[in-house]
């Protein structure tokens, strides 16, 4: 089959070419893939700046159906359509992996990083980690399910979003998109920040439904205007999804006293915080890391209810052979996700 393979580390070390096919063990399922994500955290594999085990097959926000199952899988069967946790590999007996925080493992292995991933034709997964897809979820909607549990971990679980609250998402790009969606949900009020060449990320916000009101950045009085649409306060929350040092220094200025400030981006690099500002403030300062089992189920559930409307986020599908362009667009940052197709013939389900 088909793989795009990162063979090593450093330059060129991704390769599109034919591997084996996998073959299932007693407790996997085989899934056939039909999109996989191009993500933020792909690009920084690529460039050693994430960690990976190579030679690997890459990717990791995929959906797919079920071509085969093992012999003791009982809760599968082919035809089933699914989304996996990324966490696939943990020592399951530490302090971490007892709590249910599979990330924090020490030994953790991630579909896509640690162990062979979505940007292949097929995939073997443990049974126990995938999730089957409620009726009424596309298959090109569930693909982009990888990065809404991530955005649940940050919103849902390590902060707090009550009914009313002003909430800055600082960044337009599709992380930003979910967040603003599921603070939305959660009762937020949500203000975007981003650049004035961000018009049409803007305006997709808009579209999506999540967004009350947004500020450029780069104009002159943007602080200022966010404090006039929260009463002189400044936000409740403020989410940094661009992962640059500017967006974060901007969410810690625009916080109101006793505010939070959640880390939803990999920045790929240090950045530098004023600390003392945060001090005075008394800014509770958190993040999350990918996302764990719950991530999953609740956004899972946000799809199936209709909660969140993220289809339009899945903007450009390209062929796996040509994931070069679909590289370069996301680095470009040009439209919004793009969805690589290991098997372009498959059908939507």
């Amino acid at each position: 089959m088909k793989a795009l393979v990162k063979t090593k580390l450093g330059p060129d070390c991704m390769q599109y070419m034919d591997v084996p096919e996998p073959v299932p063990g007693d407790h996997d399922i085989k899934v056939k893939v039909y999109a996989c994500g191009i993500c933020g955290t792909d690009i920084h594999l690529m460039h050693d700046t994430y960690p990976s085990n190579p030679p690997i097959i890459t990717g990791h926000e995929f959906s797919g159906v079920v071509a085969e199952v093992g012999k003791d899988v009982t809760d599968f069967k082919v035809g089933d359509r699914i989304v996996t946790l990324t966490a696939i590999e943990t020592c399951e007996e530490c302090e971490w992996c007892r709590q249910g925080l599979r990330m924090l493992c020490p030994q953790r292995k991630s579909v896509g990083s640690g162990i062979d991933g979505g940007f292949a034709e097929y995939v073997i997964l443990p049974a126990r980690h995938a999730f089957r897809l409620p009726e009424g979820v596309s298959l090109k909607t569930a693909a982009l399910c990888e990065p809404l549990a991530c955005v649940v971990r940050s919103v849902c679980e390590r902060t707090t979003v009550h009914a009313g609250d002003y909430v800055l998402v600082s960044g337009a790009g599709v992380m930003a998109q979910l967040t603003a969606q599921v603070a939305h949900a959660n009762g937020g009020v949500v203000i975007m920040t981003g650049l004035a060449s961000d018009a049409e990320r803007f305006a997709m916000a808009k579209r999506l439904g999540g967004v009350k009101e947004t500020v450029r950045v780069d104009e002159d009085g943007a602080l200022e205007k966010i404090l006039a649409l929260t009463g002189g306060m400044g936000p409740h929350v403020a989410y940094e999804c661009a992962g640059v040092a500017s967006s974060a220094d901007f969410c810690l200025r625009a916080l109101r006293k006793t505010g939070t400030y959640a880390q939803v981006a990999i920045p790929g690099k240090p950045i530098p915080m004023d600390m003392d500002m945060a001090l005075y403030k008394e800014i509770v300062l958190t993040n999350s890391y990918a996302s764990e089992r719950t991530s999953w189920l609740t956004a899972l559930s946000l799809l199936e209810n209709h909660l969140i409307n993220i289809d339009p986020l899945a903007s450009t599908t390209l062929p796996l052979e040509q994931w070069e362009e679909g590289f370069r667009q996301t680095i470009a940052k040009t439209g919004f996700k793009v969805l690589l197709m290991p098997n372009p013939s498959m059908q939507d389900a």
